[in-house]
């Protein structure tokens, strides 16, 4: 079999007679046995494996609570080393929707357009804020269907009850007649119950 040479030298890889020494391979196995006399006492992965289903008994990476095979090796954090996570020296840039500059030119913009209003317009916009609360359209609609379901629910409350008809007073009285019968029956099985005598002998068995 033709050994490949190590990643990225393009030379053939030499074989070493220390690593295949029986001096070599003692010591490795030594620390194989101490390391897996202590592999208990290490946290474990406990993701959910999916071959077994099981959870994993490997260790995870390195300040992680995961292995490399669950996720423990992806980049987290902000910024440039994050995983999905857009990075830029001083910031967000100007024009994003996040950006403080956007939403302070937004501002003054408004403020210019305001400024620049007659008097009518100015008494449309007073107007118009008086009826409008404010917040999204969202928001708004919101409160629209909750004032709506209030009203519905106060109308519920303000109705006058109905007149009751013969056959709701024929069930009413049915009603009592079953409650009474009920509870005569729980008074019955309450007296029925004996208390036992301790250490009272037996008398007729079962093969009596």
């Amino acid at each position: 079999m033709k050994r490949r040479s190590p990643a990225g030298t393009g030379k053939p890889r030499k074989a070493n007679a220390w690593s295949y020494s029986a001096e070599f391979r003692a010591i490795a196995d030594a620390a194989l046995r101490r390391f897996n006399s202590q592999r208990h006492l290490h946290p474990i992965c406990g993701a959910k494996a999916k071959s077994t289903g099981e959870p994993c008994r490997q260790m995870p990476a390195k300040g992680r609570t995961r292995c490399k095979l669950h996720g423990g090796a992806t980049p987290r954090g902000d910024g440039a080393a994050g995983w999905h996570t857009p990075g830029f020296p001083d910031g967000l840039p100007t024009g994003k929707p996040r950006s403080d500059a956007l939403k302070a030119r937004k501002r003054r913009q408004r403020r210019a357009v305001i400024a620049a209003m007659t008097a009518d317009e100015l008494a449309r916009l007073e107007a118009w804020r008086r009826t409008h609360k404010p917040g999204g359209a969202r928001e708004r609609a919101h409160g629209r269907v909750a004032l709506e379901a209030r009203r519905w629910l106060d109308s519920i409350m303000a109705e006058t009850p109905t007149v009751p008809t013969p056959e709701m007073a024929e069930l009413d009285a049915l009603r009592a007649q079953l409650r009474a019968h009920l509870a005569r029956l729980d008074a019955e099985d309450a007296a029925a119950v004996v208390e036992p005598v301790p250490d009272a002998p037996l008398v007729g068995g079962l093969f009596d």
